[in-house]
């Protein structure tokens, strides 16, 4: 590409109150694509949209369900603890026109226990197209079921080791879960994660495994 491509993340942070008490605290950071063309315009203007998104969920039912929460609280004298959410990306590989982002995000309610996503989108800047996982295997049949025969393996020998706490029957959970769409690419490869509750107890977050590919550049 003739022009020099760079991302800025862009930050925010409210608190919300209900008659001075705070009710709920939020953050969350966006990336917007600074020279990459009209395919970097689209790209900013889709996360502006995303960020918006969330910030008015985050300002109407969640507010307002956090404004009940208090309510309740308050009628039977109980303490209340603000709820809270975040949004948080980082630019996971940006190279040869391609251009991958991590997201993780969580909320916490009334009952302390983190929800939580995480995500990856990869895009092909000058396009301004989300890039697919098939086109780092062109030409090469059975790639799927090669990734996950590794996340299988991969999730064996840390399950076996104690470094996580995935369920016994997790692969075939984890399947359904369809693992392979929310992607990211990285310096050490391909970068999956399965939905918090899939395939393991809620305090496990979200397991994310690394794929090495052979090639190590990213793919144009």
């Amino acid at each position: 590409m003739s022009e020099e491509v760079q991302v800025v993340w862009r930050e925010e942070g409210r608190t919300l109150t209900l008659e001075g008490e705070p009710v709920l605290t939020y953050s969350l950071s966006w990336p917007q694509v600074e020279g990459g063309g009209l395919g970097g315009r689209w790209i900013s203007r889709y996360y502006s949209n995303l960020a918006k998104s969330w910030r008015r969920r985050w300002e109407r039912e969640v507010y307002w369900a956090a404004c009940l929460a208090l309510s309740a609280r308050r009628e039977t004298a109980r303490p209340f603890t603000p709820w809270s959410g975040e949004l948080a990306g980082e630019t996971a590989l940006l190279r040869d026109g391609v251009l991958s982002l991590r997201f993780q995000g969580h909320e916490v309610r009334g009952d302390g226990r983190p929800a939580r996503v995480r995500w990856g989108d990869v895009w092909t800047v000058r396009e301004g197209a989300p890039k697919l996982l098939r086109s780092l295997f062109r030409g090469e049949k059975g790639w799927k079921g090669r990734l996950w025969r590794a996340i299988v393996r991969q999730g064996e020998e840390r399950r076996r080791a104690g470094d996580c706490f995935l369920d016994g029957d997790w692969p075939q959970k984890a399947k359904k879960a369809r693992p392979l769409q929310g992607w990211c690419l990285t310096e050490e490869g391909v970068e999956i994660s399965l939905p918090q509750c899939a395939a393991a107890p809620a305090a496990e977050g979200c397991p994310v495994f690394i794929l090495p590919l052979e090639e190590k550049e990213a793919p144009s």
